[in-house]
């Protein structure tokens, strides 16, 4: 295997829900450190819950922009299913990502053209993805010149999910709060070019409660005083709502599933 195959530019991420205090996370640095030299690495180690494909799904929303055409992204999450863990590769905008078939990629893409090859090993029960599943399927990849058609199997069947969609009635738009970070910030189901389609330049209110609503968008934290709520698109251009100084969980009970309006004037 010559990991020179891989474009120059390209990063090896890794997106893991065990912490770096985990052995696992020094194991995975190791591994791959050690198969793949040459080529740079980052690990997300996120306090994700067990199957919340919905937040692994924002997640990569958030940071994969950020990386170079041709990068590989591998999904080191755990699975809620009680049937033997299935695997799948995929080409997506020019970058490459593995992951469980447990519905995060589908989310994650919200793209039917995308297609999908089984990458499950032959014959071994898999009790460790990252050695057993993704490491030799990105070895394979590398040989094969990062060719995916005529190297691996098209998987025709794929477990499928779909994000909460937002509703909009008498220019009021309901929305669904799909992830909290670590820093409590709570991030919207409508990003940047939908807010603007719709709203086309009128003003809002973003209602939070009965007593609190938000009625411009900053464009960063420190635009008000700390402890004040705010709102504003970040990372992935998704809408988030934050508290500076503060955290939007704690202090406006904006939790996953949490829904709140925005209204736009008429």
């Amino acid at each position: 295997m010559n990991s020179q195959d891989l474009n120059s530019n390209a990063i090896i991420h890794v997106l893991c829900d065990f912490s770096v205090e985990s052995p696992d996370y020094t194991v995975t640095q190791a591994r791959i450190a050690r198969f793949f030299p040459s080529h740079r690495a980052v690990i997300s180690p996120q306090p994700f819950k067990k199957g919340h494909i919905l937040g692994q799904s924002v997640f990569l929303q958030l940071v994969v922009p950020e990386f170079p055409v041709g990068s590989i992204h591998i999904c080191r999450v755990g699975t809620m299913s009680r049937m033997a863990p299935r695997f799948v590769l995929a080409q997506w905008n020019g970058s490459y990502f593995l992951a469980p078939d447990n519905g995060l990629l589908p989310l994650f893409f919200n793209d039917d053209s995308v297609v999908y090859y089984n990458i499950n090993p032959t014959g071994i029960q898999v009790t460790d993805a990252m050695s057993q599943v993704y490491v030799p399927a990105l070895q394979r990849l590398i040989d094969a010149k990062m060719q995916l058609d005529g190297v691996f199997e098209i998987k025709e069947m794929l477990v499928r999910s779909s994000p909460p969609t937002p509703t909009l009635s008498n220019n009021v738009m309901n929305l669904t709060v799909l992830y909290n970070d670590y820093y409590g910030n709570a991030y919207l189901n409508i990003n940047r070019q939908t807010f603007e389609e719709i709203g086309q330049g009128r003003a809002f209110r973003l209602r939070i409660s009965h007593s609190m609503e938000i009625k411009q968008l900053s464009n960063g934290y420190n635009d008000v005083m700390e402890g004040m709520e705010l709102c504003l698109f970040g990372y992935g251009d998704i809408l988030q709502v934050a508290v500076n100084a503060g955290s939007a969980v704690q202090y406006l009970s904006l939790t996953e599933g949490r829904n709140i309006l925005l209204e736009f004037a008429p």
